[in-house]
């Protein structure tokens, strides 16, 4: 049995993975991120990036016109239709999300549609350039043992059947929501975990012709000549339909003939170039990790969270998991923040999880007021000559319009995407929709996006290593700031930084002369306005005293 010595052990080379080898890497952290498969899997999956998603990815450094390359065109993922057949007839349509122009005021980055193999390609050719990345596939995790503060891990060659021990002093989690790691470290999930079956079938097909002037990234089929979501990730080519299963049915029911025909009915016309890919079974939970953390072991991504996909949020969660914990891993590393540092990382982003568990489950439990407009029975079947009463007559017709719109919060969250807070709520907020957002310069939030004079955005200020301090107005440092034992970047206004219009307080939405401390994931520690108050702020946060850093740092 090999044995190696890494810092970092990631576990999966999904999308969460790879961004982890990309943030800590970047960073010359040593990593080393094994993947059981030898190759990529070609199922499409997740298909939105949010906003601020996109924003981590640009702060990682990954090549952002790379990733909007492989994007799917904005005009064709703009919106979601509620329909009988991708042919038939049109029930209502709402739009998927902010894509317009106007929401670049709030974020650089507005909402993408995206293969998820597509993204992790862009993400792997990146991680491939750095020196502090292995990244090996085939090579299969079967269990560890925690001794001090080092993890053993036990993986294995699937090609040859070769054990190799991995001795790592963080091992990450990133394996997916059936996670062996999460298992063997025995954390259970809390929430139900089998809400309802479906089978993904995978398909290529060039669609433009029967799409027409109806293009959309979601098509939510009705009626009983077929069910479930048809996901257009590319009209011309990637499609998926999720069609509704009993929960003891597995892709051998679904031969191709047969998820040919479910296709066709799903399209409502023949399609004399359609290709099966494949068929997978899919189950929808709503489950939390119970802990995150088990000594040096970390949950995130999909193995600490499983969402229902109404709301694309679990993808979007994981992408903020590893953003949190990765610079609090590269701190301790890098010897300037003690190692209680890693213990916020549960506190945070658990409590977002549950609170993005909780809208993605409403809003699949909001589709039953659409369900009982059209004439569903409780089972979710519905007689033909009642649904087709229902689509004609006037009155009726005004109650399923009146329910399409209440949809439209399951596909407008803005303020979930960009407006969570770490440390306490916003509690201001709570109350409104979540597609109400308002930047707020508050402690935990994120740093809200302001134009600056240079064309860029105040997040592309932020340091990747250390804090980023802002002073605002005529704000001068105080003396001893230079001997703080943590790396800083300092950003005056009028100096190293300055608003395109007005002063950059005002644009905050803070007091004249302010003082913000920011962390490297972007989120704001504090707002000051005493310079005094900045080092006591920086050490106390990190757990670490005096005017030294700590031993290791650089």
């Amino acid at each position: 049995m090999s044995k190696i010595d890494v810092p970092v052990l990631v576990v999966g080379a999904g999308p969460v993975g790879l961004l982890a080898a990309q943030l800590l890497g970047r960073r010359n952290i040593q990593v080393m991120v094994a993947e059981k498969y030898e190759a990529r899997l070609e199922a499409p999956k997740a298909h939105a990036l949010n906003p601020r998603s996109l924003e981590i990815c640009a702060a990682a450094g990954l090549p952002m016109d790379a990733i909007h390359a492989v994007a799917t065109r904005t005009e064709e993922g703009r919106d979601v239709r509620m329909v009988t057949a991708l042919t038939g007839e049109e029930i209502g349509v709402l739009p998927y999300e902010r894509q317009d122009e106007a929401v670049r005021a709030l974020t650089p980055w507005p909402l993408i549609n995206i293969e998820q193999p597509k993204f992790e390609a862009v993400v792997e050719e990146a991680v491939s350039g750095l020196p502090a990345v292995d990244l090996r596939r085939g090579l299969e995790w079967l269990r560890c043992d925690q001794i001090g503060d080092a993890v053993i891990s036990v993986l294995k060659d699937r090609a040859t059947g070769t054990e190799t021990t991995i001795r790592s002093r963080y091992l990450i989690a990133a394996d997916g929501a059936g996670s062996v790691v999460r298992d063997d470290l025995c954390i259970p999930m809390d929430g139900p975990e089998a809400l309802q079956t479906h089978m993904m079938i995978h398909f290529e097909a060039d669609l433009r012709a029967l799409v027409a002037d109806r293009p959309a990234i979601l098509y939510f089929l009705f009626g009983p000549a077929a069910s479930g979501v048809l996901i257009a990730y590319d009209i011309a080519k990637t499609w998926v339909l999720m069609h509704p299963c009993r929960p003891d049915e597995t892709a051998d029911a679904f031969p191709p003939e047969r998820a040919r025909a479910l296709v066709e009915a799903a399209i409502g016309a023949p399609v004399p170039d359609l290709v099966i890919k494949g068929a997978r079974s899919w189950v929808m939970s709503a489950q939390v990790a119970r802990r995150y953390r088990a000594g040096n072991a970390f949950l995130v991504g999909d193995a600490g969270h499983r969402f229902p996909p109404t709301g694309g949020l679990g993808l979007n969660t994981g992408i903020g998991d590893i953003d949190n914990l990765a610079w609090k891993i590269a701190a301790v590393e890098e010897g300037w923040a003690a190692p209680a540092l890693l213990e916020t990382y549960e506190a945070e982003r658990r409590a977002i999880a549950q609170a993005n568990m909780g809208q993605s489950l409403a809003n699949a439990m909001r589709f039953g007021v659409l369900f009982e407009a059209l004439g569903y029975a409780p089972g979710q079947s519905v007689d033909p000559a009642i649904f087709a009463h229902r689509l004609a007559d006037p009155a009726a017709r005004a109650r399923i319009e009146s329910a399409v719109a209440d949809q439209k919060e399951h596909f407008d969250s803005l303020r979930l995407q960009l407006g969570f807070a770490y440390g306490k709520a916003l509690d201001a907020d709570a109350t409104l929709p979540i597609s109400a957002f308002t930047p707020k310069s508050v402690p935990g939030a994120r740093l809200p996006h302001v134009p600056l004079a240079d064309g860029r955005s105040t997040l592309d200020r932020i340091a990747a290593s250390g804090f980023t301090v802002i002073l605002c107005g005529a704000r001068e440092a105080p003396g001893d700031l230079g001997a703080a034992p943590v790396p800083l970047t300092l950003l005056r206004e009028g100096r190293e930084i300055a608003a395109a219009e007005g002063d950059l307080a005002r644009a905050l939405g803070l007091a004249a002369n302010a003082i913000v401390i920011v962390r490297p994931d972007g989120h704001i520690l504090a707002v000051l306005d005493d310079p005094q108050a900045l080092r006591a702020a920086l050490c106390d946060y990190v757990g670490v005293t005096g005017t030294e850093r700590l031993v290791g740092a650089a």
